[in-house]
């Protein structure tokens, strides 16, 4: 239960922060979310911004030996929201605009 809390708690700032066009894909399980970027957005290109910011996720095509999902982020939901987390939400957010 504590799992599925945490994740409705991202998916709320995702759905809060990031631009119309992004769209989730909610796990059965695990800790992490699947976010399709909005057309033209490269996930390589905002993973490498986003570190420049101190922020990290995963880009989409190191799960991919054919270096598809580039559309594609994943985003670890496994930790309790904090100041910390919440800015970098709005961040990527923003970077995505």
């Amino acid at each position: 239960h504590t799992l599925m809390l945490l994740q409705q708690q991202y998916i709320e700032r995702i759905e809060k922060y990031f631009p119309k066009g992004v769209e989730l894909s909610p796990p059965q399980g695990g800790y992490f979310l699947w976010v399709k970027l909005p057309s033209g957005i490269d996930a390589l290109k905002l993973h490498h911004e986003a570190l420049k910011q101190s922020i990290s996720l995963a880009p989409g095509p190191m799960f991919s030996a054919s270096r598809d999902l580039s559309s594609y982020v994943r985003i670890n939901c496994g930790h309790p929201i904090n100041d910390a987390i919440e800015n970098a939400l709005k961040v990527l957010g923003a970077l995505i605009k």
